[in-house]
């Protein structure tokens, strides 16, 4: 008797007297979330620590209301193509997770609880938008804004340039504007990283909420896109108009005009989004998610669909174990051998300084950093000096690392001392305690300073900018 006709005359030999084909599809999804605990315990410290803004909730809030809408639609008889895919790209999540990067192993663990979603979704729901989500969810905002940060700033810079040309006179060097001989920084803000998220967002949520089909999505992108460029662009020519005409808007102002630029881009995406196609063809859409082609090669080619789930259970189990057995080595002890091997400087500003010992998360973070790190202190200031000897995604800005320590930072802006070096300052205050004045730079081999690491990163990468670079940051009670 052949395996296939026994899973189908008793399927309790096949799953252990268990019948599979009753438990419910969000068992079998929290089965597959259970598995991928590594990335959600991941998720979490990145939000509550403060290093990244927790925009991800808004995507997993909407990805719940999905499956909670859907909830008596969940398919008993998974797709087996997504099943399959669900499967393969856990594992791949489990092994990669010591070797990769986090935010990069992270990636492929929603992607891969995307794919188990999709399995047990009704087919009339597109893949690209559930997906999309999914990478959503992620704490990837300041990754972002470290590498497309700059580019964006630039590009906004450059199209504000030509936009307030007719009525200022404005030149442009890197993302830094001069208008009418006033100096105007587009800053980190200013990039549209967090309008980007929020228009994708909207995107996505719209396109399930008005039932796009994969095909429709996708071809709206490229709009989506448009709109969050020229909304940015409209923001920062305004407010740099305001800055060259001698009349800066305050914070509340300047909040309001973001709000309501971001109301209007997010709205009209909304409305792109919503609207159904001009001339819709006859007859059923084809939707990419439904992957019949690959549902019927499994199908045919292997045993009862019970046994695909019993494989399924075995896949996510044995992902389960690996996680814990690596959680539960004994992390390796941190050598501090090569700590203090560049020679660090003795004095600042003719103030000698005196060594401090690093803390051990600061060592166990050294063993990995592309160069070297130290601590000093003149008596009144910390210093915190970096030895960087690659470009670096390592190299976090000072305001990224005081928020995942719980501080609030507030008026961020570039200051000139008195050896007319320019800073990026900021003050930080944590609750019922002291606040500092933190400013940090990065110098290069030949002099040149950058006080904002995304413009550091591309000048290093790109060959303009030679190294070793020296990061510097200053700590001062105010």
């Amino acid at each position: 008797m052949s395996l296939a006709s026994i899973a189908s005359t008793h399927p309790r030999f096949i799953d252990g007297g268990i019948r599979l084909d009753r438990v419910p599809a969000t068992a079998w999804l929290a089965l597959q979330g259970l598995a991928l605990w590594p990335t959600w315990t991941w998720m979490a410290e990145r939000m509550r620590d403060g290093s990244d803004d927790p925009l991800g909730l808004l995507a997993i809030a909407a990805l719940a209301a999905l499956v909670w809408q859907a909830r008596r639609e969940l398919r008993a008889a998974p797709r087996l193509g997504w099943l399959l895919s669900a499967s393969l790209g856990t594992l791949a999540a489990t092994v990669l997770h010591p070797v990769l990067p986090p935010l990069a192993a992270g990636l492929l663990a929603v992607l891969a609880w995307a794919c188990g979603l999709l399995a047990f979704l009704p087919r009339r729901m597109a893949a690209a938008p559930v997906a999309g989500l999914a990478v959503l969810a992620l704490p990837l905002l300041s990754s972002l804004q470290f590498y497309a940060g700059y580019p964006l700033r630039v590009l906004t810079a450059e199209a504000s340039r030509w936009l307030l040309m007719p009525g200022f006179e404005v030149s442009r060097e890197g993302s830094t504007l001069l208008v009418d001989g006033r100096l105007v920084i587009v800053d980190a803000p200013c990039s549209g990283v967090q309008m980007v998220w929020l228009g994708y967002f909207t995107a996505c949520a719209v396109a399930l909420w008005a039932r796009r089909s994969d095909r429709s999505f996708l071809t709206r992108l490229p709009l989506v896109g448009l709109l969050v460029l020229v909304g940015n662009i409209v923001r920062n020519a305004i407010l740099v108009a305001f800055e060259g005409a001698g009349q800066p808007l305050g914070p509340w102002a300047h909040g309001a005009l973001g709000l309501l630029l971001l109301a209007i881009v997010c709205g009209g995406i909304a409305v792109a989004m919503a609207r159904p196609s001009a001339a819709p063809a006859a007859g059923p859409q084809p939707n990419l998610s439904a992957l019949p082609w690959l549902d019927r090669w499994l199908a045919n080619r292997f045993v009862h669909r019970i046994a695909h789930k019993s494989l399924f259970a075995a896949a996510m189990g044995l992902c389960t174990l690996v996680s814990l057995a690596q959680a539960l080595q004994a992390p390796a002890v941190p050598s501090t051998a090569s700590l203090s091997f560049h020679e660090w400087p003795a004095a600042w500003d003719g103030a000698p300084l005196r060594p401090l010992a690093l803390s051990e998360v600061e060592q166990r973070f050294a063993q990995q950093f592309p160069g070297a790190i130290a601590r000093r202190t003149d008596g009144e200031s910390m210093f915190v000096l970096r030895q960087v000897t690659a470009p670096t995604r390592m190299l976090h800005p000072a305001v990224d690392c005081y928020r995942a320590l719980g501080y609030r930072v507030e008026q961020v802006r570039l200051e000139q001392d008195a050896q007319q070096r320019l800073w990026r300052c900021f003050a930080a205050q944590r609750k019922h305690g002291q606040t500092l004045r933190v400013c940090e730079r990065i110098v290069d081999a030949d002099g040149r300073a950058f006080t904002d690491t995304s413009a550091w990163y591309w000048a290093a990468a790109g060959g303009q900018s030679p190294g070793p670079w020296q990061a510097v940051t200053v700590a001062r009670p105010m």
